[in-house]
């Protein structure tokens, strides 16, 4: 019977530990989704920039984007140029394989790799002022994902705020 008793309290420890865990890494995504998806804002105004006025080529564009973008958003720009530059591939693929490698590191939703994804079929293809339009869409498309990414925080935050108040009442 004590035997039994213990292993229930040790599955209920387990049980209540996970759950903590996963509250806490899901918190900590809804917090980061806002603040990347601005970093993906500015680093695409910053590479309509390159490609529109620079003329930067578009694989040193990119590179400078690794060095000048916030972590993590700065790693999705060094893979794409990365893979410019060593793999024998097209921008549309090397930006594919890019944006699927941020999955590791990046906080986003299938919605927000869809815009990513999208963009990077017109990456290259077309004269500057195009590129520019699709730059421009695409970073109008993840400031509407940020303002929803903000939404489900400030709610995230209201709830655990009025858990948080219920716990300290009782």
């Amino acid at each position: 019977m004590t035997g039994l008793f213990l292993f229930r309290l040790s599955l209920c420890l387990v049980i209540m530990c996970a759950s903590g865990a996963a509250g806490w890494i899901l918190s900590g995504s809804i917090r980061e989704r806002p603040r990347q998806l601005r970093s993906l804002q500015s680093a695409l105004s910053r590479l309509e920039t390159e490609v529109s006025c620079s003329m930067t080529f578009l694989p040193e564009a990119l590179e400078e984007l690794g060095h000048l973008a916030a972590p993590p958003v700065n790693r999705l720009f060094h893979d794409a140029a990365e893979l410019l530059h060593y793999g024998d591939m097209s921008v549309q693929e090397a930006w594919r394989k890019a944006v699927a490698k941020s999955r590791e590191y990046l906080v986003l939703t299938p919605d927000d790799e869809r815009i990513l994804l999208d963009l990077g079929e017109n990456l290259g293809i077309s004269h500057r002022e195009d590129q520019s339009r699709h730059l421009r869409l695409a970073r109008e498309a993840l400031g509407q994902q940020e303002i929803e990414a903000q939404r489900v925080q400030e709610s995230w935050s209201a709830f655990t705020g009025c858990w948080a108040g219920r716990q300290e009442g009782h």
